[in-house]
């Protein structure tokens, strides 16, 4: 190392081991500084596990609105997330195949006990925009991470597509809420 560097490195360790002045409070008396979590990363079979559920979830809950709706705005809506989740989940399958992760075709736990609440309610017009307004942007959020957190390049176009989607639709089921 050359004479310059080595006493710029040894200024700065000097500086470190310095003290306060009376009064002032010393480096470690300050409180410690909460580190930002920027992600929380996921593997590529996680992320094809979780989107897969999640649009296989929106799917189902959007079919049973669709059958006891009828013509209703929020079954024309249904059918167009539906439809919009067969696309995000056409792409996730060719992703995943290209893997070797087959997304499963069942849901997870989560989203089987909604779907089955969903069944089993007195108003499922409600409970499904209930469900759907707070799992949407969850869902859009998730993709999110993973286009600019995800490991795999395969997968990362998934989510680039498939965010705005869950977005678009958060937009339009709060649309459908105000009226």
């Amino acid at each position: 190392m050359n004479r310059v560097a080595g006493l710029a490195c040894g200024a700065l360790l000097l500086a470190g081991c310095a003290t306060s002045e009376p009064g002032q409070p010393t480096q470690s008396s300050r409180p410690a500084r909460t580190p930002v979590v920027r992600s929380i990363a996921v593997s590529p079979a996680e992320y094809v596990t979780m989107a897969s559920s999640a649009s296989l979830y929106v799917i189902k809950a959007s079919e049973l609105i669709v059958a006891r709706e009828g013509g209703s705005s929020l079954a024309n809506s249904a059918r167009r997330f539906a439809s919009d989740q067969q696309g995000v989940g056409g792409q996730l399958n060719l992703a995943g195949r290209r893997l070797n992760l087959l997304p499963p075709a069942t849901l997870n736990a989560d989203h089987q006990a909604m779907l089955d609440a969903l069944a089993g309610s007195a108003d499922p017009a409600a409970t499904y925009v209930t469900q759907l307004d707070a799992l949407l942007p969850q869902l859009a959020a998730f993709h999110r991470q993973y286009q600019r957190y995800g490991t795999s390049p395969t997968l990362r176009p998934v989510a680039v597509m498939a965010a705005p989607v869950f977005e678009r639709e958060s937009v339009e089921l709060r649309r459908l809420k105000a009226r």
